[in-house]
């Protein structure tokens, strides 16, 4: 059980935050109810009735402080948030009478908070607002926080980021097998393909790797899908198509398209003409996805230097978007004792298990937000490269026997620790003087050269 960190005289609100009702009830600092939970509309109107009973109450003079608090519920505790800090703002301040905490907890505490009461697996709205009043009354939840300015533009810009991202993926996932069935042969990866099968002749494809965003074949699946138009159109017709679109084509662009075109074993032409409808509008969405959210990236870059994310910009290899969302993701940095909790955050933390003489160290937690621990992860495998701070860690840990992935949770884990000191400091990176990278340069030669070379060449060394 979590010990009570308030008195008799504090007064605790607690709401229970829904999508169309809210719940609201009243209790003292030892839980005692003043008033039962209750149902509110999440309207003005809902507001109103919720002020009508927390008013009084705090002017009754009966309470030293009070606590207001309720879950963090993504999207809906907002419009509730901004009328409880305009409101009671003038309880919000140290010299009020009666002066009012307001504060957000994390789900997860108050599902705990219930569990611990009953061995039943039932919830209720009542017991939920209880659970909230109980996580307040034991000093748990960090002061709200609501984003405004360049901060709250800042997160909008980085979850819109994201959601493409999501979004591209989703239809990348759609579009190559897509371009597979239609244009067979027309993506390969000769590198891997020469590796796994040095027998064969290798084939000709248009595009290897990243396919859908280079240009060569963008133009086709845009302005001519169907592989009988284009092997119909021939090399001038196809030179003609791209220089029509604004790209530059030869003979050299063209003859990979060509030479596939010849072997590939293409669908009917009736059936053809049906996928390439369908390949093209799905292109068209991924091309109007991709610009958008070249758009999007280009607004952050700007934004970001108005931003605490600046902080974080100025270490090498992090991009201004990877700050940017970094600095989002954590929100104010003052809510984290250090730099471990925003790692546990983020779900990089390990599972641990002990008894008795024994203690396990399992798998990461993976708790957090996957957006966050991939911009983390990409953090730690850029600096590893740019940052003689970061990158001595990831090479110290190659070293080792640790493996690429490995070694670079490791620079990821040195990166936040250096990334939560700037912010908390408010400061840019100070560079690396010229000797220490000159010694990082030279140990990342070193590092290249022996994993570069073949398994009988590092035997004989």
């Amino acid at each position: 059980m979590y010990p009570n960190s308030t008195t008799d005289d504090t007064l605790i609100i607690a709401f229970d935050i829904g999508k169309n009702v809210h719940w609201l009830g009243c209790y003292d600092g030892r839980l005692n109810e003043l008033i039962a939970p209750h149902k509110l509309r999440r309207d003005s109107q809902g507001f109103t009735q919720a002020t009508a009973v927390i008013d009084p109450l705090l002017q009754s003079g009966r309470f030293r402080c009070g606590v207001l608090g309720n879950e963090f519920t993504g999207v809906y505790h907002e419009p509730f948030a901004w009328l409880i800090q305009e409101h009671y703002a003038q309880y919000m301040t140290p010299d009020a009478a009666c002066p009012v905490e307001y504060r957000w907890l994390n789900p997860l505490l108050t599902r705990k908070r219930q569990a611990e009461t009953s061995v039943r697996l039932r919830s209720s709205d009542k017991s939920s607002v209880w659970a909230v009043a109980a996580c307040l009354a034991a000093g748990l939840g960090h002061p709200a926080h609501l984003r405004q300015g360049a901060d709250a533009e800042l997160r909008e810009l980085v979850r819109t980021l994201e959601q493409l991202a999501s979004q591209q993926r989703h239809l990348l996932g759609q579009l190559l097998p897509q371009v597979d069935r239609l244009w067979p042969g027309a993506i390969v990866n000769l590198p891997q393909f020469q590796a796994a099968h040095p027998e064969l002749q290798p084939p000709t494809p248009i595009v290897g790797t990243n396919a859908l965003d280079r240009d060569r074949l963008a133009v086709l699946l845009l302005h001519c899908p169907d592989p009988y138009a284009a092997r119909a159109l021939g090399a001038p017709g196809l030179m003609r198509l791209f220089h029509d679109h604004g790209y530059r084509a030869g003979p050299r662009t063209v003859a990979p398209i060509l030479q596939m075109l010849q072997h590939a074993p293409l669908p009917p032409p009736a059936i053809a003409a049906i996928y390439a409808q369908r390949l093209q509008a799905d292109y068209q969405a991924y091309a109007a996805l991709s610009a958008r959210h070249a758009t999007t990236a280009s607004a952050l870059a700007a934004l970001v230097a108005t931003t605490d994310a600046q902080f974080v910009a100025s270490v090498p290899g992090i991009s201004p978007t990877f700050a940017a969302s970094y600095t989002s993701h954590i929100g104010n940095v003052a809510w984290f004792p250090s730099a471990g909790h925003i790692w546990a955050m983020a779900g990089f933390d390990c599972v641990v298990a002990e008894s008795g003489d024994s203690k396990h160290l399992g798998h990461v937690s993976k708790r957090g937000s996957p957006a966050f621990r991939s911009t983390l992860f990409q953090i730690g495998q850029h600096t590893a490269h740019h940052c003689p701070t970061i990158g001595v860690t990831y090479l110290a840990a190659r070293a080792r026997g640790l493996d690429e992935v490995a070694a670079t949770i490791h620079a990821a884990h040195k990166a936040n620790r250096l990334c939560f000191t700037l912010l908390r400091e408010r400061r840019p990176y100070i560079p690396a003087t010229a000797q220490e990278e000159q010694e990082f340069q030279r140990r990342w030669q070193r590092f290249q050269h022996r994993t570069t070379r073949g398994p009988a060449q590092r035997i004989a060394a």
